[in-house]
């Protein structure tokens, strides 16, 4: 592999701190798909040293289901576009993976790529848990919907039948079809019932 000097910061010490210490993850990369350049930030999102980060193409890192569109986005990168908001997934050493959020340009005479990448995996998981919830809560409502359309009724004991010709309590039936659950209480006309039933009662014991 050729020697590579990074393209001086303009001499200016600020710069090279800003590079140690940025918490996103900061890279140079040559046009023939190797690391040349990278920051501390880089150890500590993905756990490989920056030497193994360097000394093997960057492409074997990343998911292998973004590994084609991202060729593709470095094929328009070393024809002199910038990536914009470009998302894919980093191979860390443990295995796992983390979603990263690019932006880059080239530098068409020094053959080099600039980058900047941020971790957005809590922000994926955040998004993918959303969804899970909203295609939850859809299929309630339909469920709700599928309800509300005609439910056989017993006209004695208030028992549901199921498409299978079981019967349950309404209670039970509607839990095991949508996310509702019951908490039992008593209105005030059955409070009213209950109590002169009582008294009833007591009234009778005591004659």
């Amino acid at each position: 592999m050729p020697a590579f000097t990074p393209p001086a910061v303009a001499g200016d010490e600020a710069d090279h701190r800003f590079f140690e210490l940025s918490l996103d993850l900061l890279c140079f990369a040559d046009f023939s798909g190797y690391f040349r350049r990278l920051n501390p930030a880089w150890e500590v999102t993905l756990g490989y040293t920056l030497e193994e980060l360097m000394s093997r193409p960057l492409a074997e890192f990343i998911h292998p289901d973004d590994r084609e569109r991202t060729l593709e986005q470095q094929r328009l990168v070393r024809s002199g576009n910038q990536a914009r908001a470009f998302e894919n997934r980093y191979r860390c050493k443990d295995g796992s993976y983390r979603w990263l959020l690019w932006n880059a340009r080239p530098d068409m005479e020094r053959r080099v790529i600039y980058s900047i990448a941020r971790d957005i995996t809590e922000r994926k998981a955040a998004e993918a848990e959303r969804e899970r919830l909203l295609a939850d809560l859809q299929a309630a409502v339909t469920e709700v919907k599928t309800l509300r359309d005609f439910l056989p009724l017993c006209s004695y004991c208030r028992k549901v039948r199921d498409d299978e010709n079981y019967w349950h309590s309404v209670e039970s039936y509607i839990a095991r079809h949508t996310a509702t659950r019951f908490s039992h209480g008593i209105c005030p006309e059955c409070f009213d019932h209950v109590m002169a039933e009582h008294l009833a009662d007591a009234d009778q014991v005591n004659s």
